[in-house]
């Protein structure tokens, strides 16, 4: 998934289950869960693999902060913001710690094995499917949580 649903997926959370010690491990389990929906990511297609590594940052880092900022925009006024941010980076932490696999080619444990594992539990689809069943399941969560 992108970055930016995780983290709207992980504020989500946070306004759902107030509790950091059951919601934090569930923001983290969550990444997981929404791997394993059919989506479209950066990664999705091999050309992003050839890519040069400042634009693959950027396009990162921009993905990711557009999600805090959603995540921001939609619960700021209901959740704590060091638990809304908090459970927002949880959401994402494991694509955090395979992006040294990406960036700085670092192919040893613990890089390796979380790559190997989110490898394992991806289900991508290619662009435009994989964008759309990406945002319904995002704005369906996103209702759940709002109404």
């Amino acid at each position: 998934m992108l970055e930016a649903s995780h983290a709207i997926i992980g504020a989500s959370l946070a306004k759902l289950i107030p509790n950091p010690y059951i919601g934090l491990p569930l923001s983290l389990f969550s990444h997981f869960l929404g791997d394993l929906f059919p989506h479209w990511d950066f990664n999705t297609r091999k050309k992003w693999g050839k890519v040069s590594k400042l634009k693959l940052i950027t396009i990162s880092l921009t993905d990711a902060g557009f999600g805090f900022f959603i995540g921001y925009m939609l619960f700021f006024s209901h959740v704590p913001l060091w638990y809304l941010f908090s459970m927002m980076f949880t959401a994402q932490l494991p694509d955090w710690l395979e992006s040294p696999y990406f960036v700085f080619n670092w192919k040893f444990p613990p890089f390796s094995l979380i790559k190997k594992l989110q490898s394992q539990l991806h289900w991508k689809l290619d662009y435009p499917l994989g964008l759309i069943t990406q945002i319904i399941a995002v704005l369906l969560i996103l209702f759940l949580t709002l109404s």
